[in-house]
């Protein structure tokens, strides 16, 4: 896998400090976007077995 861009974010949230690195491939075939909607539909009938 060929790395295009590798970029990191760091925050905050209370006292606990989240790093982030994102990289990008070139052989990418999906958003990052897409691939979260992806996999939120596809574990939703799981999600709504444990909801109710």
């Amino acid at each position: 896998m060929e790395l295009e861009a590798i970029h990191t974010t760091s925050t905050y949230i209370g006292d606990i400090l989240f790093v982030i690195e994102s990289v990008t491939a070139d052989s990418a075939k999906e958003t990052a976007a897409d691939k979260v909607k992806r996999l939120i539909l596809g574990n939703l009938d799981e999600m709504m077995k444990i909801a109710s």
